[in-house]
């Protein structure tokens, strides 16, 4: 048990390290063809209590939800390669719009308004931070 938590009674996120280890830990992990050393986590939304991080790998693209007050990092969803990649091309709707003026609301194909944090996009989009993920985990020709 952390020390920490215990006599102060907090807890602490998880590193991105942790948070690409904890993907082993979903259903559709595929032991035979994901490799979690070349994978790559995205923070795309933060507060005091709560985190969701995506992890792309060359098979699948993970949702990771790190909530200090459910105390859980759980898995919400992944969705697989062939389902986001068609010919090295990005072959579903991934898109961001404004929702307040700190967040905003990220669609990735059918995964649809995932909240996430402006301040963590001061130059880019997440949207467009996504699709370079995704091109340089799954495509082929960049792999």
């Amino acid at each position: 048990m952390d020390l920490r938590k215990f006599f102060l009674g907090t807890e602490e996120f998880k590193s991105p390290e942790e948070i690409i280890e904890l993907i082993r830990t979903s259903a559709e992990f595929d032991t035979q063809r994901e490799d979690t050393t070349s994978a790559e986590a995205l923070l795309i939304f933060q507060t005091s209590k709560q985190q969701t991080w995506l992890v792309a790998t060359r098979a699948r693209l993970y949702c990771v939800l790190d909530d200090l007050n459910k105390s859980f990092t759980r898995v919400q969803w992944s969705i697989p390669a062939d389902s986001l990649v068609a010919d090295d091309k990005i072959a579903v709707e991934i898109s961001a719009r404004d929702k307040s003026e700190r967040t905003g609301l990220l669609n990735v194909g059918k995964r649809r308004n995932w909240l996430f944090s402006k301040k963590l996009f001061p130059i880019d989009g997440p949207d467009a931070r996504v699709k370079e993920m995704i091109r340089r985990q799954m495509t082929p020709s960049l792999a």
